[in-house]
Parts: C-alpha cells; structure tokens; sequence
C-alpha cells in the first residue's frame, strides 16, 4: 500500500535538493543555506551526519557510496567526500553552473552552464585535468547513458545535443530540435535591486495555484523561486540505455530509441486539469517499466510507459524540487523521494514492484521460438546422447551473460540443479585444474575429479597422455576478434577495432547493447543497437560491421548504410565446435571454427566456398585476400595465406609454421593483472590485419609487430620484425624500465603503426578509448646497454662545459638520443625491407595509390643515404674492406659518385679506385642490357 512520509530536514527551510548514492541507502539532501545531510534511508531512525556545503546551490548528485558533486550559482565545481566530511574545488567558473554528472564510471565529471562550453574534469586526478567542448548556446542541464557512453545536452534554446564519449574526445553525433521547453534561467535574485522589485512586484499580484493549498506551506519567499528556475530540460534515459526521454513544451513525455533516434511514443496525462511544464523526469532504476516526473503544479505523475498507462498519480501541498527513486532492500519495492523548497523531503513508499531480471522460462521459450535462436548448453555439446534436453531448462540470455562474464565460453559447468531454473552458474577457480575439462573425452584429466558424474562417462576409459601432450591439451579454442579486449572487472569491452573505428559491447540485466563507433566522424556516423543474441565475435570493415556467436553458429552483417539491409545466417555447427573467428570485407564473408571448417560468402550471405582445415584460431581479410592463423596440439602455430574471387582461387601459402609461440602464463597467477587477458585470449594475438599495401602483419603478446615478406612467392616468403614497441616505449621514457604504458595495434600505414598507447595497469584499452597514436616502424637492432652507455657518455662529456647540473636533471625523461652509426644501420635495414615490400606490391598489383613510385624513389634515397653515413663512418676508421663491401650495396650511381668522393677525402686512393671500377662495371653492364 502506498504511503506518504512528510519529513523536515532543515528548520530555516529554502531549496532543498536529493541525490542517492548508488547503494540505495545512503541519501544527500542539499539545502541552498549552506547544509548538507546524510540520511540513511533504510534505518531512518539514525541521526543524520551534517556538513558545510556550498551555498546557492544549483544541482547535487551522487556517483558512489562516499562522494558526490555539486554546482553553484557562483561557479564552483565542488567535490565532496562524505566518510571524511570534506569539500575539494575542483574548478571556478565566471558564470553560474547549472548541472553536472559523473561519466567513465565514476572517472570524470561533467559540468555545463552559462559559459557556453561543456566543461569535462578528470576526478581522480589531482590536478584535475580540463577538457573542455564548446558549445553554441548555454546549458540547461545534462545527463549521462552509462550504458551506451552517451551523453544528452539540453540548451536553453530548446535543442539537444547527444555526444558520444566512446573516445576521450566527446563527439558530437545527434541533435533533437524543438522537443524541449526553450528555457531560460530568471538570476535577477542574484542583483538585490532587481530582487527587491521583483518582490514588489509579486506582493502585488499573488495568487493561490489550489485554493485547497494551505498558505502557509504553499506560499515560497525564496527569490529563486519562479517557473523559470524550476522547469526540466533534462533527458531521461533508460536503465539498459536503449531508450531515453523528453520531458516535451507540450507538456507531455516523448519517448525515443537510440537506433535512429526516431519517436517511440508520447505519454499523456488522463486528467483534464490545467496541465504545467514538467519540474523532473527519470525511469526507474531496475528494469525501466515505470516513467515518474513530477510538474509545475506539484504533481506526481508515474506511467508504466510501455503500455502507456499512467499507473499512480498524487498532488503535493509542498513546491518541489527534483526527486530521485529508491530501489527498497527487497530489491524489487521502488520508492520516490522528493525534494521541496520548504526544507523537508517526502517519501512514496511502495509506489510500484518491479523485478530485475526474472525472465521465465516460458518467454525465453517463446523468444527463442520468434528469433529462431536455440542457445545450447555446454553440457550439451558434452554430452551428444542427451542433445535437445538441456536447452529446454537453459534461460537463453542468463546463459550467454554468464558465458561472457567468465570470458570462457568453452570451459563451462552447469550447476547441479536437475531443474536448471532460477540458478546462476557458479564456478569454481580456486583449483587451477578446474580450468580444464576433457569434454574431448581424451583423458587428459583422467586424475581429477570430475565435477558432473555424466553417464556417458562410466563408459569410457581414459588414457594418461605423455607429459608435453598433457599441457599442451590445455589449450581452449576461445572466440577471436582483432583487437578485442576482454570484460575485466567491467560491465563492457570492445568486440574489435583497427583503422575504421571500434565496437563496444555492454551487459545489461537481460541482454546486451552494442555500438559501433568510428576514427571519422565526418565520414561515418556512430549507432547503437539491441543485442539479443549475446554476439563475442566481430569485425568492422569500411562498409559494414560482422557479428558472430561462437556457440550458436549465428553470424549477422550489418552495412553501415541504410540502403542495404540486414542479414544474418546461422552456421552448422559439430558436437563441441565453435566458431572462433570470422572477417568480412566488402565483397567477401569469411568464417573459421575450431573444427577447421572454413567458410566464404559473398557480401550478401550467399555460400561461396567451403574448407577444412586445422583448427582456426585468427581470420582477417582485404578484398579477396584472406590470413588466417590455425593451432593445433601437434602442429604448434601455422598460417595460410589466400586469395578467393570470381577468376581465382589460390593459395600463396598453405599450413606453413609461424614463428610465434603462446604465452607462458602460469595458472597460479590468477590474481596476476593480465590474467584475464591470457584467459580471454590464450594465443596471446592482439591483432592482425593487412597493411595498407596488402601485406600481412600479426601482433602478439610479445608487442612485437611481424610483417610477412615476400608472400606471393613459397620459397621466398619470411616474417620479417620491422617494430618492436617495448623498445620504443623504453626509449621514449629516457631509458626507464616502464610496466605501465602498453600499445595497442589498430593498422600499419606504410610505415607508421596506427594504435593505443595504453596508461594503467591492464594492456589493454579501457572506456573512453584514448585517440589513436602513431608509431613509426623501428628495425629491432639497437641494444639496451650499448645505448646507456652512449647516453652516460653524453651527459658526462655535457656536464664537463657546463656549471649548472640542475639544469641537466630533467634529461632523464628525454628521449634516448640514438648515435649516428646506430641509427644509420637501422634506417639502411628499414629502407631495405620497405622497398623490398613495395617494389613487389608494385609488380604484382600496380599502384594502388598512384604515388608508389615517388615512395620507391624516397626509399632508395634513404637507402643510400644510410649506406654513405656507414661509409663514412667506415672511411674515418680506415677501414677500406668494410667500406668496400656497403659501396657494392649502393643503388643510385650518384651515391657510388658520392662515395668516391668521401674516399679522396680521407686519403684513400685505393678505395677511390676500386670504387670507380664498380661504376664502371655497373655502366657496362647497363650498356649490354639494353
């Protein structure tokens, strides 16, 4: 039964604002006069702490159990701690701030007013570092999608402007026009001439908005206190961040989708009083069923807003100010607490029941019938004599969410429960041989435990395998996708990302929401959808992005475009088989199983080809082209390389091994930071992908990046390391042993690595995904030590002409310089190689980009260059054999000339002589090739 609390909080009365704290207990009630109290909701009885708040004060919210921010009218950021009862400036503003929210998870605030910027200060940071948006009108008031990294901006022109925060730098993505109230703040309560006039004014024409109203709790003497100051522009969004609202000039609530951004509904009010604008709108909490908001003339409003309904309406004597919803301990009871602006807050207790999360069995029955998806169970796939029984107990987005939040999807156990109803797995890490089970029956386990006493199993004798047999059938087959990164401790990841952009994955209570986010916002634009089908492999190419689900063998295209439409294709799948990567270009569809089936369709879905193979692990593609990576437990890491179109199929290379190994991670180290990485992704592949002129490059675990050479030809073929990125790091930080800074491979461009640079404690991104750095590509030939040494030698000899050390203490932090023979012998390696790659992309495919033979020319200039620094350097240590041979190496006639040149001014006549013989020979075999 519903019941009303009136409860007054501060005696002097005024504006009085509520925020909840995420724990659904711990209420900030913030009154203009200076207060700020602590309530506890669910022990009412305790006494409140109190603290010294920021007067005039403009919105409060809460972002944990300990901390919340408030705004003021005077311009101040403030943060406040709540257990040590302190208050921090995080930023001063010229104008009045009027709203802010937390974003990342509680990393940065957002604060927005008059100042016609969106101001962006990262909380955990001591100083406090600024971004800053600017921002065509003021700001009325924000929020945030936690869900979608969405961020809703309302003007006081009636716009709203919604910015992705996917990357660190907010992108501007949709404007809604003329839905809101265009709204501008009333501050002559700031100037006390003003105020006083005002005051006069409305003593002259006061009048009663209910006469049932008693005067005396109707009547607000505040200043602040008008139909401008209360009015909401706020959006509202969804707890699973699909759907948000409007509180609309019209004085009703719209409803949007994010998919398009298109109208979904409008709720009315059913009665036919005088309606008013609306004073605050928010959905509820836990599944999102009930829409609340409360308007101008004090009335409560709550809809069930998916059948349209208004559920529960009440009309307060007391003005009010925002309200928040309380989720009862139940966990399923919801409240309203509002705020006034009379000093007191009021509670609806029992307002509605709502549950989190209770999907039946009998509506997964009949989704899964609608979308035709059948999730089978692990055991399923374990146990082929009782396929089709289990998944009849199975709930179908329970079992995806869990297979995603263990990051293993091959290695699950379902509870003992012979209903398999209202149970969530759990999962057993505290013994490490837990990790394997033999669902292959190949007895590798054969002295463990086994957790489920299958019938099947008494059947079948198990056979110790040797010892190097036994590790390596550790392994599992895991979903890959190129530069994906596992959940973590988060309730999100990136499905994949590389030069194109990058799409993120989040869990909700029943399904997941995904959205797909692009480097070019001026060519792409950023969108979001449902994800009822739990999708843990993708692939994103400039025209459309792939899905896949490992376990049901369903693959999904979707063009970036709204010209083409949609499809998606389920895969047959063997007992015990998954799909464990897939790619898709513009032309081709291409997916790989743990089985070693390979599969191609072309863009529409139709088959193309069909393979079988070692077990596939990688796929990536270019056009035709595919690189695809197999393990297998005999075999170790091998690749192919092939091409598949209308007038050819053929293969470049076929099995051949891979200079790779998989990461050693011992499975004690479980509280290890990069655990779950390794246990997301055993092969330890961050990426791979095809260089922009075509040619295969993969990025292990090792952060070294491997180019294959010379791959259209089977002799000639190699791997060749043209960068190794803990080397560069190492140099960048002046020398330093740096375990906090990581990259993160996206494409290779020529000869500049596009990636992450990665700050933390995890090698992978986080949310909001840093912009993407550029690295250019070193031949890995320098030596730590060697460098040091030449480092010390420098400083000392720096140190010997100057008096002033001080001045020299920060060249730690610079970068390593690199000695002239040094750098000269890695750039005449790394023109080598990089001409090497291009002369043979420009006799096999042409010029693709019309400007490869100016490249060519620049490199074998840079070749020589390199070549005649070693020469010199040959030359001043009288080494003439040395000198020599590199003279042979040279291309360009002009440098052997140089060459010369350099000889005669070293004195070494004999060197001049050999080396005009060289041109000579050079000239004369020119002359007979023609």
């Amino acid at each position: 039964m519903v019941s009303i609390i009136d409860k007054l909080v501060f005696d002097l009365g005024g504006k009085t604002l509520v925020s909840l704290a995420p724990d659904n207990n711990t209420l900030c009630v913030a009154n203009k006069n200076g207060l700020t109290k602590i309530l506890k909701t669910n022990n009412p009885e305790e006494e409140p702490e109190t603290l010294d708040s920021s007067k005039s004060v403009s919105s409060i919210r809460c972002y944990s159990n300990s901390n919340f921010l408030m705004t003021t009218m005077q311009g101040d950021a403030l943060k406040y701690n709540i257990d040590s009862m302190q208050e921090e400036l995080l930023a001063r503003f010229a104008l009045p701030l009027r709203d802010c929210c937390v974003i990342h998870s509680g990393k940065m605030g957002v604060f927005g007013g008059d100042d016609l910027e969106l101001v962006l200060l990262e909380l955990d940071d001591a100083a406090h570092k600024k971004h800053t948006v600017k921002i065509d009108e003021q700001i009325s008031q924000i929020s945030y999608n936690s869900q979608m990294n969405i961020l809703a901006v309302s003007l006081i022109n009636g716009k709203v402007q919604l910015f992705s925060l996917t990357s660190t730098s907010p992108n501007k993505v949709h404007e809604l026009n003329d839905y809101i109230v265009a709204n501008s703040y009333d501050d002559t309560h700031r100037d006390k001439i003003l105020s006083n006039m005002m005051d006069d004014f409305d003593k002259d024409s006061d009048n009663d908005l209910d006469e049932a109203v008693d005067s005396s709790e109707n009547n607000v003497n505040d200043p602040e206190f008008c139909a401008f100051n209360r009015i909401c522009t706020r959006v509202a969004w969804h707890p699973k961040g699909l759907h948000f609202a409007l509180p609309c000039s019209d004085d009703t609530v719209k409803v949007f989708t994010i998919k398009g951004y298109s109208l979904q509904k409008t709720l009315t009010l059913n009665y036919s009083a005088a309606k008013a604008h609306f004073v605050d709108l928010q959905f509820d909490p836990l599944r999102g069923t009930y829409i609340a908001a409360i308007d101008l003339n004090n009335k409560l409003t709550v809809w069930n807003w998916e059948t349209s309904e208004v559920f529960y309406t009440k009309e307060f004597k007391r003005k009010l100010t925002n309200f928040t919803w309380k989720v009862q301990p139940d966990s399923k009871t919801l409240d309203i607490v509002l705020g006034t602006w009379s000093g007191s807050i009021v509670t609806v207790q029992n307002l509605a029941e709502s549950v989190v999360s209770n999907v039946t069995e009998d509506s997964v029955n009949e989704s899964s019938t609608k979308q035709g998806l059948f999730v089978d169970s692990d055991s399923d796939l374990e146990n082929p004599e009782e396929d089709g029984e289990a998944s009849k107990d199975e709930k179908l987005f329970s079992d995806i969410a869990q297979e995603a939040n263990s990051e293993d999807v091959f290695t699950q156990n379902h509870d003992d429960n012979p209903s398999g109803l209202n149970e969530k797995r759990k999962y057993n890490f505290e013994d490490e041989e837990d990790f394997i089970d033999d669902d292959d029956g190949a007895g590798y386990t054969s002295g463990k435990k086994p957790h489920h006493d299958h019938p099947y199993s008494r059947t079948q004798k198990s056979h110790p395998l040797p010892t190097i047999l036994a590790n390596t059938a550790k392994f599992r087959y895991r979903p890959f996708s190129p530069a994906g990164t596992p959940f973590g401790f988060t309730d999100r990841r990136y499905l994949t990302m590389n030069e194109v952009g990058y799409v993120s994955t989040v869990k909700n209570s029943e399904q997941y929401s995904i959205t797909v986010s692009f480097f070019d916002v001026g060519r792409f634009r950023e969108y979001h959808f449902e994800d009822l089908f739990g999708y843990d492999l993708c692939f994103l190419n400039e025209k459309g992005t792939l899905f896949g689900q490992s376990k049901t063998g369903q693959i999904q295209y979707r063009p970036h475009d709204t010209i083409n439409s949609n499809w998606t294709k389920i895969i047959p799948l063997k007992s015990g088989e998954r799909l464990t990567s897939i790619a898709a270009t513009p032309v081709r569809i291409v997916v790989g199983t743990s089985l070693g089936y390979f599969r191609s369709f072309n863009q529409f879905g139709v088959p193309f080809a069909i393979e079988k193979t070692s077990p596939i692990v990688a796929l990536t593609a270019q056009d035709y082209r595919v690189f695809s990576v197999h393990y297998s437990q005999f075999h170790g890491l091998s690749y192919s390389l092939f091409e598949q179109s209308h007038s050819i199929t053929k293969y470049y290379q076929r099995e051949r091994p891979l200079p790779m190994s998989l990461p050693n991670v011992n499975p004690d180290l479980k509280q290890e930071t990069n655990f779950d990485f390794y246990n997301f992704n055993p092969m330890g592949i961050k990426s791979l992908f095809f260089s922009s002129y075509g040619d295969p490059c993969i990025f292990g675990y090792d952060n070294t990046l491997l180019l294959l050479s010379k791959w259209r030809s089977f002799e000639e073929s190699k791997w060749i390391p043209v960068l190794d990125s803990n080397m560069e790091i190492w140099k960048m930080s002046g020398g330093k042993e740096t375990t906090d800074i990581h990259v993160w491979p996206l494409s290779l461009t020529y000869d500049t690595l596009n990636c992450i640079l990665v700050k933390g404690k995890h090698i992978w991104p986080e949310f909001p995904l840093p912009l993407p750095s550029e690295m250019e590509i070193r031949m890995p030939v320098l030596v730590k030590s060697k460098l040091l040494e030449e480092k010390k030698a420098l400083v000392n000899k720096k140190n010997e002409f100057e008096d002033n050390i001080e001045e020299n203490e920060g060249e730690d932090d610079k970068e390593i310089p690199i000695p002239i023979p040094m750098a000269a012998e890695e750039e005449y390696l790394r023109s080598k190689v990089l001409s090497a790659l291009l002369t043979d992309t420009l006799e096999n495919d042409g010029e693709l980009y019309g400007n490869e033979n100016e490249v060519l020319a620049a490199l074998n200039g840079a070749y020589d260059k390199a070549l005649l620094r070693l020469f010199a350097s040959a030359c001043s240590d009288q080494n003439v054999e040395k000198a020599l041979s590199l003279a042979h190496e040279l291309k360009q006639d002009r440098a052997l000339n140089a060459a010369a040149k350099i000889s005669e001014r070293a004195e070494l006549t004999s060197l001049v002589k050999r080396i005009n013989d060289v041109r000579e020979a050079r000239y004369e075999q020119q002359l007979n090739n023609v």
